[in-house]
């Protein structure tokens, strides 16, 4: 044992002490004269002051000694020594760094004696100002580290937490010793990769705690959005010589985005509610006010209650709103950081990068995105960068349809996956013709196969039964009303404007089946015109009526006198959406019972991030005669509405369907 702990001691005083050979010579010389007078009594003896002139190896004695003697019970030296690494570096009585580095060597030499016994002083040493100080010190200062992670595993923890605190808030570059040169911000940030950088390459099992570390670390919520720009721009940073952590790194921040997401849409509903309760109320207080206003029994100070009751009501909507802005603010930020690394990749990076890191984006799509309902903006990532290239566009397409296939996944994630798809497809602007019939062909297919097998067992639409079904089935109607175009075939290589499509009085030719299939699947047992969201159904209906696709409106008011059974639990779990109940929709809405209209793909709305998928967003196009037509039929239309909801009405309690 002794001769295997020779080496590395004698390897390291060879390596860093080069510098100080010199000094010590200089050193030996002057205590050999100090010591020629140190008897003489007409010379007066006194303590030295300077302690930078303390050789390397007293230093190294005095260290070895002092946790020595603090084993022992006596922890004098040993508390002088963490006091040497505590002390800040503008204090007056702070250590020079010159002196300092001669105690990181010396602590480097007796790395086996620094066990659980001395973690007091490991946790003075990982708590110094270190980044401010100069170079040479920071070199020894890494290799500390490093030898304290290779000879007691127990502290890699926390050596890597230390640094990775360092991800949200770096020291002020203020804070040095006068002895040490200035340095920037920037440097600091460099240094603390420097050292993530060394003790991974030194130590790869670090990169398991690390992960952890990170996931532990990561702001919450509610921090600033400094403190989350700065912690995933870290994190980044790190993913380009750790790419063992790549995978994780990235789930980890679309975890947290998809937080912030959906935490901002509820908060802007709730917000929503809020403000119009308070005008009802305030409606209801200005109406009774009038009321009494002749009455003398009026309170003056009740009215002087109500008057702060709702200046705090108001503060508190101005600080819900601020609080808002902020967290809109917080994520428009964070995506603009996670298009620009991506971008980085997959439009300068080699094909196989692009791939791999689209792997990443997928897994985390399934995993993390998908399953979270009200997800608005981080799914863009997937939007943008799965419309990169033809090659990205099918993988995209392909990995939603197999979602919205598999039977072993959850029904919510299957319905969720078919809008994912019908939302790219529709509204993808670099999503080809092509890939437009193939998926509308698929989706068609095994809509049609469903409705053979199943049918002879329907006894009406039952959205907890055949929810599947009915997700694929909306999928088709929207795909439709936005990429109808794609769907017909031209008997010329140029493709046709929408005044040749429609005013050739002829008859339009469709994708081959098509047609057929959503006939058959539209007048079925199933009736999904019934199911689907009204919103959509009602914007089908007119474009297949106007493209003489198929006339539907006599479904449709069949389908108005026709009630759905009520069934909240399984509204809850296969799309439908819980709102609040008026008397309005008790009397009318059927919305608890039909598809929700969420298409994910949605207009990206964030400020700064926008910029990102302009170009990628196909806008809905006018198509020509249409809107005359819906003016025309207007006036029909809402009669026809009038009276069905006087019908509704007189139909009483037993009638009423839950909003």
């Amino acid at each position: 044992m002794a001769s295997s702990t020779a080496t590395p001691i004698a390897s390291l005083k060879r390596k860093y002490t080069t510098e100080t050979d010199s000094e010590d010579d200089e050193f030996a010389v002057s205590q050999a004269k100090r010591h020629k007078v140190a008897f003489d009594p007409a010379v007066e003896v006194r303590i030295l002051e300077d302690y930078d002139e303390k050789g390397l190896e007293l230093v190294r004695e005095e260290v070895k000694r002092g946790i020595e003697k603090h084993v022992a019970g006596d922890s004098a030296g040993y508390d002088q020594i963490k006091q040497l690494f505590t002390t800040k570096p503008t204090a007056s009585d702070a250590p020079s760094t010159k002196l300092l580095s001669k105690y990181v060597v010396a602590l480097i030499s007796n790395v086996s004696l620094l066990n659980k016994n001395c973690s007091g002083l490991v946790h003075a040493i990982l708590d110094c100002q270190w980044l401010t100080r100069d170079v040479s010190f920071k070199t020894l200062y890494i290799t500390l580290l490093g030898s304290l992670m290779s000879a007691h595993g127990g502290y890699t923890a926390q050596v890597l937490q230390m640094l990775v605190k360092y991800f949200i808030e770096l020291p002020s570059p203020n804070i040095r010793h006068a002895s040490d040169p200035a340095i920037k911000r920037l440097q600091l940030r460099q240094r603390v990769h420097q050292s993530l950088k060394h003790l991974l390459k030194l130590i790869p099992s670090a990169s398991g705690v690390l992960s952890g570390i990170l996931a532990t670390a990561f702001p919450f919520s509610t921090d600033t959005s400094k403190a989350h720009i700065d912690y995933i721009q870290n994190m980044l940073d790190l993913t380009a010589y750790a790419p063992e952590l790549k995978g994780a790194v990235l789930a980890l921040i679309t975890e947290r985005l998809v937080k912030i997401d959906v935490q901002i849409q509820v908060d802007m509903e709730d917000l929503e509610e809020d403000i119009e309760e308070d005008l009802v109320q305030e409606v209801m207080a200005k109406k009774m006010g009038d009321e009494t206003d002749d009455e003398d029994e009026a309170d003056p100070d009740d009215s002087d209650n109500e008057s702060v009751s709702s200046e705090d009501s108001i503060a508190d909507d101005e600080k819900r709103i601020k609080d808002l802005k902020a967290s809109v603010s917080k994520m428009d930020s964070i995506l603009d950081i996670l298009f620009e690394y991506y971008h980085q990749i997959f439009v300068k990076s080699t094909v196989v990068d692009a791939e791999e890191t689209f792997e990443l984006l997928l897994s985390q799509f399934a995993n993390t995105i998908l399953p979270t309902y009200r997800s608005r903006h981080t799914q863009f990532l997937l939007f943008h960068f799965g419309q990169t290239s033809p090659v990205l566009i099918d993988r995209f397409a392909g990995a939603c349809a197999h979602l919205a296939f598999d039977k072993t996944r959850p029904q919510i994630m299957r319905l969720a996956a078919a809008a994912y798809l019908a939302s790219f497809i529709a509204r993808g602007a670099h999503v080809p013709a092509s890939t437009v019939r193939d998926v509308f062909d698929i989706l068609g297919r095994h809509l049609d196969h469903f409705r053979y097998t199943q049918e002879a067992n329907c006894k009406g639409p039952d959205l907890r039964r055949y929810g599947g079904y009915y997700a694929l089935a909306q999928a088709l109607l929207y795909i439709f009303c936005f990429r109808w175009r794609d769907l017909i075939i031209s008997n010329t290589d140029q493709y046709p404007d929408d005044e040749d499509i429609l005013y050739e009085g002829g008859e339009v030719t469709w994708s081959p089946g098509i047609k057929e299939i959503m006939t058959r699947n539209i007048y079925s047992k199933f009736n999904p015109l019934k199911v689907c969201s009204p919103a959509i159904v009602t914007q089908f209906a007119r474009i297949a009526h106007h493209l003489r696709f198929v006339y539907v409106y006599p479904l449709l008011e069949t389908n108005k006198r026709l009630r759905l059974a009520r069934s909240i639990t399984s509204a809850m779990m296969y799309g439908g959406l819980q709102e609040r109940e008026t008397a309005l929709s008790v009397k009318s809405n059927e919305s608890a019972l039909q598809l929700d209209a969420y298409f994910p793909f949605d207009p990206y709305n964030l400020p700064r991030s926008k910029r990102w998928v302009e170009g990628d967003y196909n806008e809905w196009k006018s198509i020509p005669g249409l809107d005359q037509e819906n003016e025309e039929d207007s006036d029909s239309e809402s009669q026809i509405d009038e009276s069905d909801d006087e019908e509704r009405y007189e139909e009483g309690t037993a009638t009423e369907v839950s909003g």
